[in-house]
């Protein structure tokens, strides 16, 4: 196996049986390049493919800071739309781009049985967006683009928490551009500019500036 990744034990919350999955060794990694949407490029490994936690048993699946928050209501209800058609298998060791593609896609669909929080849902869609970049597949690629900016206003919009609302601005801002919206994008690059943190996120705001000023040209 990679020598950036580990194996680690964990219990499922919804089938109560333990399995083994891996983890990636954060502190060995060598950022190589952050590109303006915010995807993070290391030497020899793909960290965000190993993000969400597959149980081989049900085929329950999460971001790893989410597998164990699930309603008694939501695990009987994973159990009946997921595990009754279920063939187990493996998602430990290293993973190619299509089997992080598949642990997204049932992270995806597990968001939508527990109706998680609209952030939880664009930070996923923007993932399988970026898994679907690196298999050359562009229609996909905008499909779950266009589904991330929806979620990612939606959370700007309502009641959820969310750590550095200046990096969610300016996110919706990134794929406002992405998506071909640029005054929606200028819009959203200026409240970055400007906004009252925005001492704390210089890297944040020196993106935000550098593409306010692309699109102005």
């Amino acid at each position: 196996m990679n020598s950036f990744l580990y194996d680690a034990k964990t219990k499922c919350p919804v089938c109560g049986r333990e399995f083994t999955y891996t983890k990636v060794r954060m502190s060995h990694l060598r950022t190589v390049e952050i590109r303006k949407d915010l995807y993070i490029k290391y030497d020899g490994i793909e960290p965000f493919f190993y993000d969400p936690i597959v149980c081989p048993n049900c085929g329950y699946a999460a971001l790893s800071d989410s597998f164990n928050s699930i309603t008694e209501e939501s695990r009987k209800e994973v159990l009946s739309k997921i595990t009754t058609n279920w063939t187990k298998r493996k998602f430990s060791g290293e993973r190619t781009p299509k089997k992080a593609l598949e642990s997204y896609l049932l992270s995806l669909y597990c968001s939508e049985i527990k109706n998680d929080k609209d952030i939880i849902f664009a930070k996923t869609c923007l993932r399988i967006s970026w898994i679907y970049d690196i298999l050359g597949d562009t229609a996909n690629k905008m499909k779950f683009l266009k589904i991330s900016l929806d979620k990612y206003e939606k959370a700007y919009e309502g009641n959820d928490s969310f750590e550095g609302e200046i990096q969610l601005i300016y996110l919706i801002g990134e794929l406002n551009k992405l998506l071909g919206n640029r005054d929606e994008a200028l819009k959203w690059f200026n409240k970055v500019i400007n906004h009252p943190l925005r001492s704390n996120y210089s890297m944040i705001v020196d993106f935000a500036r550098d593409e306010w000023q692309s699109l102005k040209i």
